[in-house]
């Protein structure tokens, strides 16, 4: 079987999500989980509810512009580890619904970004994916995990990476 932006990008997302979710859930086992929602790595910085937000949008922006359909408005509303469950739950859905040779179909299909404010370019599925969508789900699944750590959250690596292992190791 070939390699094709479906696997390059859907279950890719999901395996972040699924990141994302355990980071949370090891989070809201602490002392302090109250107070985690809106923590922030420093104070000119989105909490992590935001990050949650951004990593959730990022994936189903994704989804949408690799099946040809428009993006979800998705609020910036949420507070609880009960609303950030929810969201990941909603877009893990979506993606797991997601059609892969819809997707396939959008390699050199150029799609909408947005680059910054006002402006809006044209850039291939793949470019979308590589270049942009995955790269900041990446960071805003890491922002989270950074946030839980410097508030005293014992995850460590593996916490991020068994996720996306676990379907290729037994042994985790």
């Amino acid at each position: 079987m070939q390699y094709s932006l479906y696997d390059a990008s859907v279950p890719v997302a999901r395996d972040s999500l699924n990141s994302l979710k355990a980071i949370l859930e090891k989070g809201e086992a602490q002392s302090n989980a109250a107070e985690l929602p809106e923590a922030k790595l420093h104070d000119d910085m989105f909490p992590l509810t935001f990050q949650v937000h951004l990593a959730t949008d990022l994936a189903q922006k994704m989804q949408a512009r690799l099946t040809g359909k428009e993006p979800l408005e998705l609020q910036k509303d949420l507070k609880t580890f009960k609303d950030m469950y929810a969201r990941i739950d909603m877009v893990q859905e979506l993606l797991s619904k997601t059609d892969r040779d819809t997707v396939n179909k959008y390699t050199e299909e150029k799609v909408p970004l947005r680059v910054g404010p006002t402006k809006e370019v044209q850039i291939t599925g793949m470019g979308y994916t590589n270049g942009y969508a995955l790269p900041n789900i990446f960071f805003h699944v890491m922002a989270a995990y950074a946030i839980m750590r410097k508030e005293g959250v014992p995850l460590g690596k593996m916490d991020y990476l068994k996720p996306y292992l676990s379907q290729y190791v037994e042994s985790l």
